[in-house]
C-alpha cells in the first residue's frame, strides 16, 4: 500500500531539486570556464562534467515535474 505524503513536503522535495540542479549546472558552466582559463584539463574533468550536467538535468527536470504536478492537483 503506498504511503500518502504531505504537500507541503512534496512542495520542499521540488523547490530542494530546482535548486540542486539549477546549481549544478551553474558549476558545470564554471568548470568549463575554469578549464578553459588553465588550458589543459585532467581527464577527471571530464567526468565531473558528465555529473554536473547529467546530473543537474535529471535533478531539474525532476524539480520542474513534480512542482507542475502540485499545481495542478
Amino acid at each position: 500500500m503506498a504511503r500518502t505524503v504531505d504537500r507541503s513536503v512534496a512542495r520542499m522535495i521540488a523547490y530542494k531539486r530546482i535548486v540542486t540542479g539549477a546549481t549544478s549546472f551553474a558549476l558545470g558552466v564554471a568548470l568549463i570556464i575554469l578549464l578553459g582559463v588553465r588550458g589543459s584539463a585532467p581527464p577527471i574533468a571530464g567526468l565531473a562534467l558528465l555529473i554536473f550536467f547529467g546530473g543537474g538535468a535529471w535533478m531539474l527536470r525532476d524539480g520542474l515535474r513534480l512542482r507542475r504536478e502540485l499545481l495542478r492537483s
